[in-house]
């Protein structure tokens, strides 16, 4: 053992003494294998933080399952009680707002209605106070839980704030309880929480229970949680459930009963994000591709520059064996330098990863404030590091050191003698890694710039509108502690009263925000045969909007009218619907006067107007219609409140005009989310830059690699051949022809790899694309662009060529005597 101990730090000794002597080749390989390594394990990191993250502070996260779909509460119940799939399930609604009021301030914060045995189901404990339990079974129950951030962030970690009153959404709630340190909702990736409420709790705490919500089976808007019994496997529950939701629906006489398809799919209800095992490849595969090229170019350009380094080494390697070292121990102390590269690439990785989290923390400032995505440098970094640095070690180590192993000891000691030229040089070792380099780096540099296409292409899709002097205002009067007639009033009235005002031009309500994210759709039935009957179509986009909505944002009209008051007050059955859904559902007609069945309703189409850019629709033209703006709507207005649409004249101040004008009206109503369009989509387009950033520097870092990689090999052949060189010019070769003996090596490779890569990239966008359909969306155009297809090659090879030509030039200055002097 202690020999063994010796002989490995006498290895790692005399490594470091090589690699000092040569730090032009140890910081080239090390800034190589720390982008590559770097970019492995940041993404390793990003997956470990989000799909293969267990949900902290539950008890048991493998036990439990969640469903795909929301589910109606009712239906909730009878999966609870009647499948004999649980031994408990709870339902919970997320994200919910909630206005939070202590000591006269009010903060908005994120929330879930809960059954009362959520925590039960989870496995949370509390940290102090209790958690929900029977009590919180009778209607009107007025008790909550926060987060143990909320309580120590807002209240200090004050002990005595258990039993206390506090006002939510202008109601006392009474803190019961502080729920596990780590805890923050049993999906905290979607939709985190810091405050939790029964769903016995009255509606004016939570707008969100008003009415039937609890009795009405065809309202799906609750998320179901539950613990398998044990021995029950998740096919076996999912088949069991499916089974019931069928029977609910004959039962029920549901009008889609009888549609094909499977209408239970169950989760993984333990991770932060719920995506099943099978739907991994779907998620992982473009980055992990990625990923995996940089990674392999990576090793293939130190491999290349190991074998090289390796024949300068052929005596040092050849006195060693005569000496009489065997080959094992030879091998084993190759790889340990190469152990030592790694580890330097390694370091190099954790300053890249280190960088790569800055950039990532500009694109999840723009996610929406109740998604928390977190990931930090910690062991799991170091030790993903460590992984990756020991297999490159190994996968760029290996090759090089078995061939330096097996040098010929006689020829190799002859002074100067020149190494041997086989027979079969084109199918060396080198030759094959150079190759693989040039592949790789095309199919790297391929995928990227069809991934850069299409998101440019999206990035530039039309709004449908100016978004110049525009603004977008947040207004939510009910949680602010208003009556639901009240704000109806209020809403009424606001949109004239704004119109009034210097500065404004037009002003509209919106349930939801223009080229925002947080729009419904639904399924609906169109009656545009009356042969055929009705047609049913999906990915329908649905919002309500009010009177003057598409005059403010200054939407075209292309047929009929658009909204009135009267058809707000009246709560008439109309629509308005977009370009594409008139095209492509009566095609040749205006789509004016046809009917839309939506939730069991029939609604007439009365307009048609111009598409309505969205913000994450990947270039596709969605089917969109828009209903008018009842008062109904404000008692529970969507998570982020009403929008109100301002269109301004240049210079005005709007924010400060509305505040100012809604304070008049309602004293203690919160205008928030406050944000001029242009900023807003603006927003939207920083993704794409981001992404254009990293996908571009992932290319680019393809392309240096490839060119380093062949520039060294070039110098390599041009260092071995000088004797044959110096004879070829002393028996008259001109400078072309010594340039083409040199170049023509690298220009072979060069066509063989971008053959190979060519090829691969195909095959890897055929194979993503078929398992995930955003990847066939984003490169659905770029993938048959000529100028893609035949630049991508064409400036690698001449990048390639040009790495080629430079050390080629050397040859020229070759002095033949000098040459065969060295013999």
């Amino acid at each position: 053992m202690n020999a063994h101990l010796g002989d490995l730090l006498r290895d790692l000794r005399h490594g470091a003494r090589l690699l000092r002597r040569a730090p032009g080749f140890a910081l080239a390989a090390a800034a190589c294998l720390g982008i590559g390594i770097g970019l492995a394990t940041a993404m390793f990191t990003q997956f470990q933080a989000s799909i293969f993250k267990s949900t902290p502070g539950v008890a048991v996260p493998d036990a439990l399952v969640s469903f795909q779909a929301p589910v109606s509460y009712p239906d909730f119940e009878e999966c609870r009680d009647h499948s004999g799939q649980f031994t408990a399930a709870a339902a919970f609604l997320a994200p919910v707002p909630f206005v939070l009021s202590v000591q006269g301030q009010s903060e908005r914060i994120w929330g879930h209605i809960v059954t009362p045995d959520y925590f039960r189901v989870l496995g949370v404990t509390a940290v102090a106070g209790r958690l929900f339990g029977p009590g919180e079974t009778a209607p009107g129950s007025t008790a909550a839980v926060i987060s143990h951030r909320l309580w120590k962030t807002r209240f200090g970690g004050r002990a005595d704030l258990v039993g206390r009153t506090l006002r939510v959404n202008g109601q006392a709630v009474t803190i019961v309880g502080v729920a596990a340190r780590d805890f923050v909702g049993a999906t905290p990736l979607l939709a985190a929480a810091d405050l939790w409420i029964p769903t016995s709790a009255p509606a004016r705490v939570a707008p969100e229970l008003a009415g039937d919500v609890l009795r009405d089976p065809h309202l799906k808007i609750f998320q179901l949680v539950g613990r398998l019994r044990p021995g029950v496997a998740t096919t076996e529950a999912e088949t069991a459930l499916d089974a019931l939701a069928r029977r609910l629906e004959r039962t029920r006489g549901d009008a889609d009963r009888d549609r094909g398809g499977r209408r239970v799919t169950l989760l993984p209800g333990g991770r932060v994000f719920p995506v099943r095992d099978q739907d991994l490849p779907a998620i992982v595969a473009f980055p992990a591709v990625l990923t995996g090229l940089v990674l392999l170019v990576a090793c293939m350009n130190v491999a290349t520059m190991l074998v090289a380094r390796g024949a300068a080494r052929r005596r040092e390697v050849a006195i060693r064996l005569a000496l009489g070292a065997g080959r094992a121990r030879l091998v084993r102390q190759l790889l340990t330098e190469s152990a030592l590269l790694a580890l330097l690439g390694g370091g190099a990785g954790l300053l890249f990863v280190v960088g790569y989290h800055r950039v990532m923390e500009t694109f999840l400032a723009i996610l929406p404030a109740q998604m928390q995505y977190t990931w930090n440098v910690d062991w799991r970094v170091w030790a993903a590091t460590g992984a990756f640095a020991g297999a490159c070690a190994l996968v760029f180590g290996l090759a090089p050191a078995l061939q330096a192993a097996r040098a010929e000891i006689a020829p190799a000691l002859k002074v100067d003698a020149p190494p041997r030229l086989r027979a079969a040089r084109w199918f060396s070792l080198r030759h094959g890694l150079v190759v693989l380099q040039v592949a790789g780096s095309l199919a790297l540099l391929l995928l990227t710039t069809f991934a850069l296409l299409g998101f440019q292409r999206t990035k530039a899709i039309k709004l449908g509108f100016e978004p110049g002097n525009l603004f977008l205002l947040s207004l939510d009067p009910v949680r602010d502690g208003y009556t639901p007639q009240q704000a109806a009033d209020f809403f009424a009235r606001l949109p004239e009263r704004l119109r009034r005002l210097p500065g404004v031009r037009a002003a509209a309500l919106a349930q939801s925000s223009p080229f925002g994210l947080d729009a419904g759709e639904a399924m609906m039935a169109t009656k545009s045969d009356l042969v055929s009957g009705p047609q049913l179509v999906q990915s329908l986009r649905t919002e309500r909007v009010g009177a003057g909505f598409f005059e403010t944002l200054g939407v075209p009209r292309l047929a009929g009218r658009t909204f009135r008051e009267a058809d707000e007050r009246e709560n008439v059955p109309v629509v308005v619907v977009n370009q594409t859904l008139a095209e492509e559902t009566w095609p040749g007609r205006s789509g004016v006067g046809e009917t839309l069945e939506l939730d069991g309703v029939r609604h007439e189409v009365i307009g048609v107007v111009g598409d309505i850019g969205t913000g994450f629709s990947l270039g596709r033209r969605l089917r969109c219609a828009y209903l008018p703006d009842v008062p109904g709507g404000y008692a529970a207005p969507s998570a982020q409140g009403v929008t109100l649409v301002v269109r301004s004249e240049r210079g005005a101040e709007i924010p400060l005009l509305v505040r100012r004008d809604v304070g008049a009206m309602l004293a203690n109503l919160t205008v928030f989310n406050t944000t001029s369009m242009t900023e807003q989509v603006e927003r939207m387009a920083s993704v794409f830059r981001i992404a254009t950033a990293i996908y571009g520097g992932i290319g680019l870092f393809g392309l240096v690699l490839a060119a380093v990689g062949l520039a060294g090999v070039t110098a390599y052949t041009v260092a071995r051949r000088t004797h044959e060189i110096g004879i070829r010019r002393a028996l008259g070769a001109q400078s072309w022809d010594v340039l083409r003996l040199v170049m023509q090596e690298g220009a072979v490779l060069v066509v063989v790899g971008t053959g190979l890569g060519l090829a691969g990239a195909m095959v890897a966008v055929r194979v993503m694309s078929t398992v995930l359909s955003a990847m066939e969306e984003i490169m659905r155009t770029s993938t048959h662009d000529p100028l893609v297809l035949i630049g991508a090659p064409a400036l690698l090879a001449g990048v390639a060529l040009l790495a080629c030509y430079l050390p080629a030039r050397r040859s020229l200055r070759i002095n033949p005597v000098e040459a065969l002097r060295a013999e």
